[in-house]
């Protein structure tokens, strides 16, 4: 199991949550390229005995969004799943990302209004977000 500090970053099974729902803040545009890379300084600082996976180091060297997701034998073979992101959660992420970007949601199946509402309706996602991104506070604030 791949952990870092409490965090599980993990790619080859299922114990990559934390970095499944840091990789899909990044696919909805609710942290920005910037912002990923720090997250991965912060997951390294972190990691006692500097026993650090190999694609964490890997990613801080993709400068491009969409090659994140891309798949990669030298980056990750797999994007982790997060079993949190269910679809109401989802749709509180895109509410976030109104939130935090000011600018129009990602999805075309739901409205800024919508999405707001749900994520009044699952506070956790913020939590969670805020939790995984510290440094973003006082960007919210």
């Amino acid at each position: 199991m791949t952990m870092a500090g409490q965090l599980r970053i993990g790619v080859e099974d299922d114990t990559g949550a934390d970095l499944g729902f840091v990789l899909s803040c990044l696919a909805l545009g609710m942290i920005t390229m910037e912002e990923f890379h720090q997250w991965i300084h912060m997951v390294i600082d972190n990691i006692p005995g500097n026993d650090v996976p190999p694609h964490l180091i890997a990613l801080l060297a993709v400068k491009n969004r969409a090659n994140v997701f891309r798949p990669n034998e030298a980056v990750m073979r797999r994007i982790p799943h997060d079993p949190f992101i269910t679809d109401d959660r989802f749709d509180a992420m895109l509410g976030l990302q109104f939130f935090m970007r000011r600018d129009k949601t990602q999805a075309n199946d739901i409205t800024q209004a919508e999405a707001e509402e749900a994520l009044r309706a699952n506070p956790d996602v913020a939590d969670r977000f805020f939790a995984l991104f510290p440094f973003l506070m006082e960007k919210a604030a």
